[in-house]
C-alpha cells in the first residue's frame, strides 16, 4: 500500500513541478504557442497521480498488491509514464526553443523525440492492460 501511496504523492509533485517549469520556462523564452511542454502537467496528474489514488483504493478493497502480476504491471507502468513524460518534456522544450528561434531541429531529432514518446506510450499501454488483468483476478475472484 506504501508503494501506491508514494507514487501518487511523487506523481504529484512532479506534476506541480512541470507545472510551474512549463509556465516560467515558456515567459522567460517568450513563447505563448501551444506546446508539448504545456501538456505534461496533465498526463502526470492524471495518469500518476490520480491513477495511483484508484490504485490505492482498489488496493484497500481488494489487495491488488497481493496479484501475482502485480509487481510486473508496477515496473512497467513506471518505466512507460516516465519515458513518455520524459520525451514530452523534451519535445516542449526543444519546440519553445525552436519557436523562439534559438535553435533548427533536424526531422531526424524530431522523429527520435517521436519514437522515444511512442515506445514509452506502449510500455505504459502495456501496463495499463496488467491493471485491468489484476482488478479481473481480484475484484472478479470466486467468494471463498
Amino acid at each position: 500500500m506504501k508503494k501506491l501511496y508514494y507514487s501518487a504523492v511523487t506523481y504529484m509533485a512532479l506534476a506541480l513541478i512541470s507545472g510551474v517549469f512549463f509556465r516560467e520556462f515558456t515567459k522567460l523564452n517568450g513563447v505563448y504557442e501551444t506546446t508539448a511542454l504545456g501538456k505534461v502537467h496533465g498526463h502526470l496528474f492524471s495518469l500518476g497521480f490520480l491513477f495511483f489514488l484508484a490504485a490505492l483504493l482498489f488496493e484497500k478493497i481488494s489487495e491488488i498488491t497481493k496479484d501475482d502480476l502485480f509487481q510486473f504491471f508496477f515496473i512497467t507502468y513506471h518505466i512507460g509514464l516516465g519515458v513518455s513524460t520524459a520525451a514530452m518534456t523534451a519535445r516542449g522544450v526543444l519546440s519553445v526553443l525552436e519557436l523562439k528561434g534559438s535553435l533548427v531541429l533536424s526531422s531526424g531529432l524530431n522523429a527520435s523525440v517521436s519514437g522515444i514518446s511512442g515506445m514509452g506510450h506502449i510500455i505504459m499501454s502495456i501496463g495499463l492492460v496488467l491493471f485491468v488483468l489484476i482488478l479481473k483476478n481480484r475484484l472478479l475472484k470466486p467468494a471463498a
